[in-house]
C-alpha cells in the first residue's frame, strides 16, 4: 500500500464556518486520495514542525494573521498549501478588500478557490499575474444544506421544554452588540467607511428592529421566537450580557435567545419561517426551503443582495400580515413574487455558484492537483523550527491543565484566548465528523460519486470538461 499523504488541517475554532468548509473534504480525501488527517487550530502552527505534514489545508488566506502567518510558513518551507475562502460573497464594485491580512498582497496557495464566476472574473481582473491559480469551486460549506441531516422541531422542543409550541419563527441577530465595545466600534467604523454618523443611525436600527421583534413576540403568544445572537458579537471585550435587538426579549415566554448553544442550520431546520434585520443567513435557508422576511425599517436600506430575494417589512404591522399570510396559507405571497423567485436562483448563482451539494467535490478536483505536486522531483519540504511557534504551543498546553474560565477571564492576555484553551483539543470537531460521516456515505451513494469517480465522470462534469 503506498504511504498515507499527511494534511494538516488548521482551522480557526472547532466548530463553525471554517469547519464546515473542510470536513466535506476531508471525507473525499480519506476516502479517494489515500490522506489522513490531523488538526489544529490556526493559533497552533508549531504542528508543522511536529507533524511534517505533506499538504497544509485551511479555509482561508486572509481572515486573520494567523491564517496569513500559516500561508506564508507554508510557502517559505515548501509545502503545497490548499486554501478555500471564508468570506466568498465579496463586493466586487473596489470596495471590498480581497487581500485582508495578506500584507504581502500575493497568493500563496496553489488555487485561488472562488464560490462564483463573478469574483473569479473580478480577481482575474485585479490580480491578472495569478489569474491561471483562480478557480471556480462553489461556496463549500453550503453543501451542508444539502447533505446534512438536521434538528427536528419535535426534539427542539422537547430539548427547550416548549413541547406547548407547534409554530416557530427563527430570527438572526445582526451585529448590533458591536456598539458596545471600542473594537466592535472600530468594525462597524469600518464597515461604514469611517463615517462616525452611521454608528447614531445603527443604534437607530437596532431599536426599530428591537421594537419590531417586541411586537411580534406579545401578539404572537402561541409562536416561539428563535433569537439567534450574531457570532461576531462574541468578543471577550463585550459587555455581559451583550447588548443587542434580542437581548432585552430574553425574558418572555415564548422566546429563545440563544448564543452558541446551537448550530444555524438546526435553527433554521425547526423554523417555519426566517427572518433577519440583514443576514447571509437567508440564503442557506433558501437552500433548505424556507421562506424569508428582511425586516428593514428603513426602507432605503439594501446593502446585501440577499433582501432582494426575500419578503421585505419595515414596520409590525406589515411583518404581522406576512406572519398570518404564512399560517393561513403556507405561503408569504410576496416572497413568491415571480421576479424574487428568478432573483433567488440569480443570486445563488452569483455568491455560491451551485446549489447541489457538490462544491466540495469541485474544491476535491483541485485538492488532488495540489497533492499531485507531491510527485514533482523538486518537492522537498523544509521543516524549520520556529522558537515562538515552539512557545505557544507549550504556554497552550501547559495554560489549559489550570484552565478556569472564571479566573483566566479576569487576566491580561489569557482573557482574549479563552477560546484557545476550550479548543485546542478540537473535541467538539472530532465529534461533528464522526456524526457527518454516515451523512456523506448515504449522499455519495445517491450521487453514485464512487463509480463516477472511478470512471473519470465525475470531475469532466463538475469542473466543466465535458
Amino acid at each position: 500500500m503506498n504511504k498515507k499523504i499527511k494534511v494538516l488541517c488548521f482551522t480557526d475554532d472547532a466548530v463553525g464556518r471554517d469547519v464546515e468548509m473542510l470536513l466535506p473534504i476531508r471525507f473525499f480525501a480519506e476516502r479517494f486520495l489515500n490522506c489522513e488527517f490531523h488538526h489544529a487550530l490556526n493559533i497552533d502552527i508549531h504542528q508543522i514542525y511536529r507533524i511534517k505534514p505533506d499538504v497544509i489545508l485551511q479555509a482561508n488566506t486572509i481572515g486573520s494573521n494567523l491564517y496569513f502567518e500559516i500561508s506564508k510558513t507554508a510557502h517559505e518551507q515548501k509545502i503545497p498549501l490548499f486554501a478555500l475562502i471564508s468570506e466568498g460573497n465579496f463586493r466586487t464594485d473596489g470596495s471590498f478588500d480581497y487581500w485582508g491580512f495578506n500584507r504581502d498582497k500575493k497568493f500563496y496557495q496553489d488555487y485561488v478557490c472562488c464560490w462564483s464566476e463573478r469574483t473569479a472574473e473580478f480577481l482575474k481582473n485585479e490580480v491578472p499575474e495569478a489569474k491561471d491559480k483562480i478557480v471556480v469551486t462553489g461556496g463549500v460549506g453550503f453543501d451542508r444544506y444539502i447533505i446534512y441531516k438536521f434538528l427536528s422541531k419535535e426534539n427542539f422542543l422537547r430539548k427547550y421544554s416548549s413541547t406547548q409550541f407547534t409554530k416557530i419563527i427563527g430570527y438572526a441577530g445582526w451585529a448590533f452588540g458591536k456598539l458596545d465595545h471600542k473594537r466592535g466600534r472600530d468594525e462597524l467604523l469600518y464597515w461604514a467607511r469611517g463615517d462616525k454618523n452611521k454608528l447614531n443611525w445603527i443604534e437607530e436600527q437596532r431599536i426599530a428592529v428591537h421594537d419590531i421583534l417586541k411586537q411580534a413576540i406579545e401578539k404572537n403568544k402561541d409562536t416561539l421566537f428563535i433569537l439567534k445572537q450574531h457570532p461576531q458579537e462574541n468578543a471577550p471585550e463585550r459587555k455581559e450580557p451583550v447588548k443587542n435587538e434580542m437581548s432585552e426579549l430574553a425574558h418572555y415566554e415564548n422566546a429563545i435567545y440563544l448564543c452558541g448553544e446551537e448550530s444555524i442550520h438546526d435553527l433554521i431546520s425547526v423554523s417555519d419561517l426566517w427572518t433577519c434585520f440583514e443576514s447571509t443567513t437567508a440564503l442557506e435557508a433558501w437552500l433548505m426551503g424556507k421562506q424569508t422576511i428582511f425586516i428593514n425599517p428603513e426602507p432605503d436600506f439594501n446593502r446585501d443582495e440577499l433582501y432582494k430575494g426575500s419578503a421585505l417589512v419595515n414596520s409590525y404591522d406589515e411583518f404581522q400580515q406576512m406572519i398570518d399570510d404564512f399560517y393561513s396559507s403556507g405561503r408569504i405571497t410576496k416572497f413568491f413574487d415571480t421576479e424574487k423567485e428568478g432573483l433567488r436562483r440569480e443570486l445563488i448563482k452569483n455568491i455560491i455558484g451551485f446549489g447541489d451539494g457538490m462544491n466540495h467535490l469541485r474544491a476535491s478536483y483541485y485538492f488532488q492537483q495540489t497533492i499531485n505536486r507531491l510527485q514533482n522531483a523538486d518537492h522537498k519540504p523544509q521543516y524549520q523550527f520556529h522558537f515562538w511557534h515552539f512557545l505557544v504551543y507549550y504556554l497552550i498546553r501547559i495554560a489549559g491543565l489550570f484552565y478556569n474560565r472564571a479566573l483566566y477571564s479576569r487576566l491580561y492576555k489569557f482573557k482574549k484566548h479563552l477560546w484557545v484553551f476550550e479548543n485546542y483539543k478540537l473535541e467538539k470537531l472530532h465529534s461533528l465528523y464522526k456524526k457527518y460521516v454516515p451523512l456523506f456515505e448515504q449522499f455519495y451513494n445517491k450521487q453514485n460519486v464512487e463509480e463516477k469517480f472511478f470512471n473519470g465522470a465525475l470531475f469532466n462534469k463538475l469542473i466543466g470538461r465535458e
